[in-house]
């Protein structure tokens, strides 16, 4: 909770920052709930004795989020926004049916281990990190060259990374079998392992900070190089640029980062990555270059060329797209282009 709170005082307000904050407080919730079940404490109205249900529904979109913004260095999209439906949605029902069904929330939380009985709430805390799980997978996968040997010899990075991973990881699948087997120790245990295991992490934070900064770098390259997995860069290069020089495939309008990456029979998320990690562009500002280039090619040729006319036949769609694209790569913007050609 502490660290929650740290996070949001913070003068850096960066989205990395908010969301660790609410993966703080949303730990927190889990620790004070499983307190609670262990010294049989019980509230009025019932349904707060399940709030931590919603809570565990943030888990896992909550650490995707965070290695999204930090790792793949992408902005908080709708899609993402989604994942978080389920938890609210259950923040809503939650008291709405207390005041319609206040039965429903009868039982309590030690039932499950104690008497053997099954309720719908705890089906739902059960999918909750069930889910959760299916998270860190998506995000182990998407890093998993880290995890190569001859990576985690030299890379001490990946080796935090593999650290993180294998805590985190085994502490929520200690927690999902204490479940399954109704076994209220070893929730215990899963409990005091987060514990432990998120204050030996803050000790060598403190003193190995060093090591802990690479693990940022290491995960994005791994990430990188795990999304061209299987791609011959090489050869990608070559048909790149005998598609955009020789086939002139930027002259048409409706070009897109789905289309070209269907002519070179790879992943629409491959090419992207290949454009960012070895052309230090994306999709747009790659085509664009070659479409202004076409342009500035027909305005030196034809003399009072019309500039709606070169914006179409460089495979622009609008003059306004024309125009923007145009002056971030030329500095100016078409029509003063013409005017200083003809002046020089």
């Amino acid at each position: 909770m502490l660290l929650c709170v740290a996070c949001l005082l913070r003068p850096e307000k960066t989205a990395g920052l908010k969301i660790l904050s609410l993966l703080s407080f949303c730990v927190s919730i889990q620790f004070l709930y499983v307190y609670f079940l262990l010294k049989g404490i019980y509230f009025e109205p019932s349904f707060l004795n399940h709030l931590h249900i919603p809570f565990a529904w943030f888990l896992g979109p909550g650490m995707y989020s965070l290695y999204s913004v930090t790792v793949r260095e992408e902005k908080f999209t709708a899609f993402e926004r989604s994942f978080y439906l389920p938890g609210i949605f259950l923040l809503i029902v939650f008291p709405t049916l207390y005041l319609v069904l206040p039965q429903i929330f009868s039982s309590h939380p030690v039932d499950y281990f104690e008497k053997g009985s099954t309720s719908w709430s705890d089906i739902l805390l059960l999918g909750a990190y069930s889910a959760n799980l299916l998270f860190y997978s998506s995000i182990v996968w998407q890093t998993r060259a880290a995890f190569r040997l001859e990576r985690l010899k030299k890379d001490a990075g990946a080796r935090i990374l593999l650290f993180v991973v294998i805590g985190s990881g085994s502490v929520t699948s200690i927690l999902v079998i204490s479940y399954l087997i109704r076994d209220i120790h070893l929730l215990f245990i899963s409990v005091l392992s987060t514990v432990v295991y998120a204050v030996a992490g803050y000790l060598a934070q403190i003193y190995a900070p060093e090591v802990f900064n690479e693990m940022g770098p290491s995960m994005r390259d791994a990430y990188r190089n795990s999304r061209l997995e299987g791609v011959d860069t090489t050869d990608l290069e070559n048909r790149l640029e005998s598609l955009m020089t020789k086939e002139k495939i930027y002259l048409q309008e409706d070009l897109s980062l789905s289309a070209l990456s269907n002519q070179l029979d790879i992943k629409p998320y491959q090419l992207s990555e290949f454009l960012n990690q070895r052309k230090g562009t994306n999709f747009a500002k790659f085509v664009n270059g070659f479409r202004v280039a076409e342009a500035v090619r027909i305005l030196q040729k034809e003399e009072g060329a019309n500039i709606l006319s070169v914006a179409y036949r460089s495979g622009f769609n609008s003059k306004a797209t024309f125009n923007l694209a145009f002056k971030s790569i030329q500095g100016v913007s078409p029509r003063e282009y013409l005017r200083k050609s003809k002046v020089s």
